[in-house]
């Protein structure tokens, strides 16, 4: 059994980033001009940051730049010599379309679709939108009552 070296010694981000393919890219950001403006967080440094905070976890730009910090020297062989700060990545996410980065993702999962298991895709439900309303259902309140706690008022009693 022969195992397949094309990964062997690279960080699991990297291979990840490794997987998009640079011409697509570079087709997305001349439609959209989605560099046009900018001087250093081009449109691959801000695709590389959001990917970083997605997979890492992070839920705020603090924790995304303080993350980016700590891992500055193995960042370097993706092709970022900086590490954004927190206004840029915001100014970054206001005014850079988000239609960019759907094309990008659009255009992976055409590319990589068969690579996916077949019980998570069905392009019939990636197609519709679902709306979920999250009001209290008033039709069963009665029969739910007894799910809950039971709902007491609790009054002071006063001396007489």
């Amino acid at each position: 059994m022969s195992k397949n070296t094309y990964f062997y010694g690279q960080p699991i981000f990297s291979q990840l980033l490794s997987l998009i393919d640079k011409s697509v890219l570079n087709q997305i950001i001349s439609k959209y001009q989605s560099d046009r403006y900018y001087k250093k967080l081009n449109t691959w440094h801000h695709l590389v940051s959001m990917l970083y905070c997605c997979f890492s976890g992070a839920s705020a730009l603090r924790e995304l730049t303080t993350g980016l910090l700590a891992c500055q020297n193995k960042l370097i062989h993706l092709g970022i010599q900086f590490i954004p700060r927190r206004s840029t990545l915001s100014d970054s996410n206001k005014k850079r379309s988000s239609i960019v980065f759907a094309d990008i993702y659009m255009k992976l999962f055409k590319k990589y679709r068969h690579l996916l298991p077949d019980s998570r895709l069905r392009m019939e439900v990636l197609n519709k939108l679902y709306i979920v309303d999250s009001t209290i259902i008033s039709l069963f309140k009665d029969i739910l009552k007894v799910a809950g706690r039971p709902e007491k008022r609790w009054q002071k009693q006063g001396r007489h």
